[in-house]
């Protein structure tokens, strides 16, 4: 185990990866526990799952030569899409989690089709699905890096703004609180986030990054303000954990810190409730 923490000194992919991961988690730490309280969820899995339609076309305009290519083509076709869910998701009459369905399910099948019938297409999905850390470059630690240091403040500035929005909306509306643009914003860092987030842990698995830490937060943090600086910390912890031991097991990165944020979570749950029993 010491020589797989070693390792991450001695082998620039493995470099890459703990920087962009620690960044990556650091974000959906910040993010979490918004977007359980927004019960954003479903709107993270099918924003994450969305992605796929902009990773095939971003492929088949020559994206898997160019990692900057491909983000652009990803983050531009997703925040297209992702701003009609936003609309469609913003005080509508309809039950959300229909919209948000159909819009997982054609996007993500959308996405299958155009890598499936496109000759040009030599990318391999799969990689992009469940995260590969072989596949970081610099140009990966540096979206990570610039994503994370614009939404960070983004959040912290408008704080009380962001609280009012997320818990009390209609409160928040009537104080003056811009909502509605506080609603598109926060689907256009969740996009970004989750687009530059892809290559660590994947399409299908970054959903666990956003909700994880949140989750545990919630249910431990004694206070409000706590509740995100316990978030921040568990997703780091946790995330690098999981990458130490994709390192060390030898498995796939998304999977494994997925698995590891899941599993730690549990772990923390069942001994507080054994706790209390004695």
């Amino acid at each position: 185990m010491l020589e797989s923490i070693v390792d991450f000194i001695h082998y620039p992919f493995l470099t890459r990866a703990l920087i962009t991961t620690v960044f990556l988690a650091m974000t959906c730490g910040l993010l979490s526990p918004i977007v359980i309280a927004k019960r954003y969820a479903f709107v993270g899995s099918a924003v994450s799952h969305s992605t796929l339609l902009g990773l095939a076309i971003g492929i088949y305009f020559g994206g898997s030569e160019s990692s900057m290519t491909l983000f652009l083509w990803t983050l531009i076709i997703t925040l297209i899409l992702s701003m009609f869910l936003a609309k469609s998701t913003w005080r509508q009459a309809l039950p959300s989690d229909t919209l948000i369905g159909l819009f997982f399910t054609a996007t993500m099948g959308l996405g299958t089709l155009v890598h499936a019938l496109s000759t040009r297409s030599s990318g391999d999905l799969l990689s992009y699905l469940f995260g590969n850390v072989l596949l970081l470059t610099n140009t990966d630690v540096a979206i990570s890096i610039i994503v994370s240091l614009l939404i960070i403040p983004l959040i912290l500035i408008p704080w009380k703004s962001w609280l009012m929005s997320t818990y009390d909306e209609d409160f928040a509306i009537i104080s003056g609180v811009p909502a509605k643009a506080l609603h598109y914003i926060f689907t256009i860092a969740l996009t970004a986030l989750i687009v530059s987030a892809i290559k660590v842990s994947g399409t299908v698995l970054v959903n666990a990054l956003l909700l994880t830490p949140g989750f545990f937060a919630l249910r431990f943090a004694r206070s409000l303000k706590s509740t995100f600086t316990l978030s921040v910390l568990y997703s780091i912890v946790t995330a690098l954990l999981g990458l130490v031991l994709a390192n060390y097991l030898e498995t796939p990165s998304g999977a494994t810190l997925a698995v590891t944020q899941v599993a730690l979570l549990m772990i923390a749950i069942l001994i507080t409730k054994m706790t209390k029993k004695s």
